[in-house]
């Protein structure tokens, strides 16, 4: 398993952020298993990285995970854009390419103060994931430990 060791961000992770972040990690594995390919955590300046699998660490070395990453915190504009355009609120995205699948959920904090993107691959190996199920997981962990501690360190402005 290749989770970086969550204390070596920069600047160093708090203890309620880690516990928050170890929490969302144990409660995806419990829900999708050893399909879990990568969990990441954005807001609108950082991201982080909670776990990747070792295989998939070893094929992604020459990926640019900032590039790919800030492609996937547009989506705190485009989800703004579907729920003022639809009766329905967007609850997450999932994406399929041929040898994994992409999910990305957002959390808001009930004060509207902070927000927080989860984006997590899949092996596509034909399970049919229930991704309203997983939704259901990603924010029973921000209700429990807040969404602010699922959000990465950083030294940009909220």
């Amino acid at each position: 398993m290749y989770p970086p060791n969550m204390s070596d961000s920069s600047p160093q992770l708090d203890d309620q952020r880690t516990d928050a972040m170890q929490a969302l990690v144990d409660a995806v594995m419990d829900r999708v298993g050893d399909s879990l390919r990568d969990i990441w955590v954005l807001d609108r300046h950082a991201q982080a990285l909670l776990y990747m699998r070792d295989d998939v660490a070893a094929r992604t070395t020459t990926v640019d995970a900032q590039r790919y990453l800030d492609n996937e915190r547009y989506g705190f504009i485009t989800r703004a854009t579907y729920n003022r355009l639809h009766y329905a609120t967007l609850r997450y995205t999932h994406r399929g390419f041929d040898t994994w699948e992409l999910f990305r959920t957002f959390l808001d904090a009930a004060d509207g103060t902070t927000s927080a993107g989860v984006v997590i691959g899949l092996d596509a190996d034909g399970t049919c994931y229930d991704f309203d199920a997983l939704t259901d997981t990603v924010h029973a962990v921000g209700d429990e430990h807040s969404v602010a501690a699922l959000t990465p360190a950083t030294d940009e402005p909220p």
